[in-house]
């Protein structure tokens, strides 16, 4: 009997669906990860999702969506994913309409109180990261907002969207001690449709207080990729929004040069995280410009790994075992190299020590950035 899949989710009405019918497993679904918080669910696509590549429909649109469980209301839409400009098969259908600012912080959701969690506080709003309902970000921005903003006459259908600044959440770009949360786009949570940053959301800024992201003037893309390439470290690039809600990213190379340099990514790095198991922790935390190049040593590992352990597995049957002195000999003649694996095999020792010990020794370390005069 063959397994029985689930149909994919093709429309949010069909996440709405299965919400309030009490879907707990999303896994067959998609590669998203899930928060609560009283009756509100988040959904956040993971790290295998980045990985994969594949992006279905609920991978897309979970970047940071809040949906109530008991009535399927949506409660906030933030951006769905938006990709790299220059990624194959990624193309935008609509004409050029902004460019403004990719600001290096932590994308905040805004969302409204429906009364069923304690954790409001008698808050109106609260703010929530992209996977997270109390992640350290989340509560420093649902602090400042309430300290600093008044959104009671806010349209009950917009969802505002922030980037999340202040000094301890900083990644790469020094904004000198800045706290702010300054306002990157607002959307329509039943509809779906972007207000036009021009002049809706500059007016939302400018009726709140709130700072935003400073635009800028191209004639075409090709421009903006080659101004990327002069931007210095504290600009971290440029986001595009097209006429058809598309919006793509392109970031500055100082940027990316530092941020591989921040997070040190090496194959000795990446054989460590494979020991530990923290590789889908590290996949994470990697911009999409440098998946490909980690993903590309986590294969070489598992390669290794699986290479070995077949070679050491077909020795060891062939080898003959009724006498330890013979079974030695043997190995000594027939498997040298394979010598230290077939002695820990026979005495009974985990081979994984001595595979992580001694099949990499001879690879030589690589970095991402690779040395050259102008990253020396």
């Amino acid at each position: 009997m063959s397994p029985h899949f689930p149909p994919e989710i093709t429309s949010l009405p069909h996440l709405q669906t299965l919400v309030t019918a009490g879907i707990t497993d999303w896994k067959p679904y998609g590669d998203v990860g899930t928060d609560t918080d009283g009756d509100l669910i988040i959904f956040n696509y993971t790290p295998k999702a980045q990985y994969a590549g594949r992006w279905n429909f609920f991978e897309r649109v979970s970047r940071g969506l809040i949906l109530n469980r008991l009535t399927g209301e949506i409660v906030a839409r933030p951006f769905d994913k938006f990709y790299n400009y220059n990624e194959p098969g990624r193309k935008a259908t609509g004409h050029l309409v902004t460019v403004t600012e990719k600001m290096d912080g932590s994308l905040g959701i805004l969302y409204r109180s429906a009364s069923q969690s304690a954790s409001f506080q008698g808050e109106k709003y609260r703010i929530a990261t992209r996977g997270a309902f109390h992640s350290d970000q989340a509560e420093w921005a649902t602090r400042f907002l309430n300290q600093t903003y008044d959104l009671s006459d806010l349209p009950d259908e917009l969802t505002l969207l922030f980037e999340i600044i202040y000094p301890e959440n900083r990644v790469i770009v020094d904004y000198h001690g800045q706290e702010s949360l300054t306002l990157l786009a607002a959307r329509n949570r039943f509809t779906g449709d972007y207000l036009p940053f021009y002049p809706a959301v500059y007016d939302l800024g400018q009726q709140y207080g709130f700072p935003l992201p400073q635009t800028f003037y191209f004639n075409n893309v090709s421009e903006i990729i080659a101004r990327a390439g002069t931007l210095d470290e504290s600009e971290e690039g440029f986001v595009l929004e097209f006429s058809d809600g598309q919006r793509f990213k392109i970031k500055g190379d100082k940027y990316l040069e530092l941020h591989k340099l921040v997070f040190g990514l090496s194959f000795k790095h990446t054989l460590e995280a494979y020991q530990t198991g923290t590789v889908d922790y590290i996949r994470s935390q990697i911009p999409d410009e440098f998946l490909a190049e980690f993903n590309g040593w986590v294969t070489e590992i598992e390669t290794t790994i699986t290479q070995t352990l077949a070679a050491i597995e077909t020795a060891f049957a062939a080898a003959p075992k009724t006498q330890r002195r013979e079974y030695a000999l043997w190995v000594q003649e027939n498997q040298l190299e394979l010598s230290p694996y077939l002695f820990a095999k026979i005495d009974g020792k985990s081979l994984m020590p001595l595979i992580y010990k001694l099949a990499f020794q001879n690879r030589g370390d690589e970095r991402v950035v690779k040395y050259s005069e102008n990253t020396a």
